[in-house]
């Protein structure tokens, strides 16, 4: 296979696996809004409470787990297959059932914590979620140890399409019924459960299709465990902590928003609803950042096979180009919702409230693309240690500057140290990438030409809806959700003609892209060779 080839190959696999993440993270970013319509801002602060444990468990039986066994799988002989998926399960079931176990019984601390002994209920029911990563992580990780990603994609879906049913279907029984906020939110994290069980299912029965026999006549030695289950449990929490950075954010906004915004002197109740217009930034951030997170699954299986090879040019090829249209799609996404964020908001959740924070919280996308994508450029090369420090002290550093901000600037300087973190995470990864593989020297960005674009297209799309909002009433929900779609599609038409016009791809970009040539034709035409 030649250079272009690969590359190909490449762009194909991503924009597969973009169109699948997408559709999930769609889904999953989606019962969020009509929940928050159902629940109001004070059901919604319960349900993202407790919401990162929850997304914590999903990742490292997704994300995490599933991927340090298929590459140990792939090396091991059918045997050791066997052993190595027993050992495993037995190791994840015994350290995760003590998982389930303290959080459970820490539970009323932690809503201590958080100001909020109501809590205790929907954090316990939580706690129920890391029992599902044991089976839903060894059934995973064997099926992509054999090159199948289809069982993991298809009970993805399906735990995603009854995990959203069931909150739902939960909310609106139970509001309708005069129920209480806190049992509200403890129902959607049991539909979150609902959606693992069946997801459990839909893996069994891949599996009893394999027939797979689990019975062996070879004893694995106490050393071998040790030994599997250090390099599974290192490995799968090492990549966790990357793919869930964000979440780890919200974990320490919600330990500290509540009590922040009481020490400035807001009583309890108005905390909590407070805390719940500001998570309304959560799924826009899930939706920002897809397209990077999709095109970094991808990433990190041809890097790490470049690298092994020694394959400076591709490594710089795939890290490069990755790197850039993160930078593009991640800066679009902030500067559009920054500008549209008023209409957005109430499109979205019926009232402008809260439009300054989520519209700061907005510049997370950018600068959250560019991380996710830097991690898996450093995963790829077999430094995941560094994202994961990077993390580790972007929490610290977030924490720190919530205990100076939130008191005196509220929910917008939680926005701010959102923003401030991903950047931390950002720039510090792309260091690192710079000193490994000097990317950045070999590949032309053409910065300044994409801030030009940003520029057009942030005039344009004001433009456009301050001209809507003086025909149409901006309070009516209708006229804002027209004003906020319409001029999206206006940005990105002017940014992407923009992004043409001033010859940001290159021509062999464009060329290497699954249908590249028909894509010079449609954008290029005889220009197509000017950017070389």
């Amino acid at each position: 296979m030649n250079h272009i080839d690969v590359q190909k190959s490449f762009w194909k696999g991503t924009l597969v696996i973009s169109g699948a993440a997408l559709f999930v993270k769609v889904l999953s970013a989606f019962y969020r809004i009509p929940y928050q319509n159902i629940a109001g801002d004070l059901g919604l602060y319960v349900y993202q409470q407790v919401y990162p444990f929850y997304a914590i468990a999903f990742a490292l039986s997704l994300y995490g787990f599933p991927l340090i066994l298929s590459k140990i799988l792939s090396e091991n002989d059918k045997n050791q297959v066997k052993n190595t998926l027993t050992t495993t399960f037995i190791g994840l079931s015994s350290f995760f059932i003590l998982v389930f176990f303290l959080l459970y019984s820490t539970a009323p601390m932690i809503a201590g914590a958080m100001n909020d002994p109501l809590l205790v209920r929907p954090l316990r029911m939580s706690s129920y979620s890391f029992l599902f990563v044991p089976v839903l992580s060894v059934a995973r990780g064997y099926f992509q140890g054999q090159d199948d990603m289809t069982p993991t994609a298809i009970s993805q879906v399906f735990e995603q399409f009854v995990r959203v049913a069931m909150i739902l279907f939960l909310t609106i029984w139970l509001v309708s019924h005069g129920a209480d906020r806190y049992l509200v939110g403890t129902a959607a994290v049991f539909g979150g459960l609902a959606g693992s069980l069946v997801s459990v299912i839909v893996l069994v029965l891949f599996l009893r299709k394999q027939k797979l026999n689990m019975d062996t006549t070879e004893k694995v030695s106490f050393r071998g465990t040790l030994t599997i289950m250090g390099t599974v449990l290192r490995g799968g929490i090492a990549i966790c902590i990357t793919a869930v950075m964000l979440a780890l954010f919200q974990l320490i906004d919600a330990l500290q928003v509540v009590p922040g915004l009481q020490a400035s002197g807001m009583d309890l109740l108005d905390a909590k609803v407070y805390k719940g217009v500001f998570d309304r930034g959560q799924p826009l951030l899930q939706l920002g950042t897809v397209i990077a997170t999709a095109m970094a699954l991808p990433l990190i299986p041809f890097i790490a096979k470049a690298k092994q090879v020694k394959d400076h040019r591709q490594i710089n090829t795939f890290a490069g180009l990755s790197l850039k249209f993160s930078f593009i799609i991640g800066g679009a996404a902030a500067v559009g919702l920054a500008v549209i964020i008023v209409p957005t908001n109430i499109f979205l959740y019926e009232d402008s409230n809260g439009s300054f924070a989520l519209g700061i919280l907005g510049a997370a996308v950018f600068f959250g693309s560019l991380a996710i994508t830097s991690s898996a450029v450093l995963q790829g090369l077999g430094k995941i240690g560094f994202p994961v420090l990077f993390i580790i002290l972007a929490m610290v550093l977030k924490a720190t500057l919530n205990g100076f901000l939130l008191p005196v600037y509220g929910i917008s300087g939680a926005a701010l140290t959102t923003v401030l973190s991903t950047a931390f995470v950002a720039l510090s990864n792309l260091l690192v990438v710079q000193r490994l593989t000097n990317v950045f020297t070999v590949q032309r960005f053409y910065s300044g030409k994409v801030i030009v674009s940003l520029l057009l297209m942030a005039l344009t799309t004001f433009l456009w809806k301050e001209l809507w909002f003086i025909l149409l009433p901006e309070a009516y929900r209708a006229a804002a959700g027209f004003a906020a779609v319409s001029s999206a599609l206006v940005g990105a038409g002017v940014y992407m003609v923009a992004l043409v016009y001033l010859n940001v791809w290159k021509y062999e970009e464009i060329v290497m892209l699954p249908k590249g040539k028909r894509l010079v034709k449609w954008f290029y035409k005889e220009r197509s060779g000017e950017n070389d």
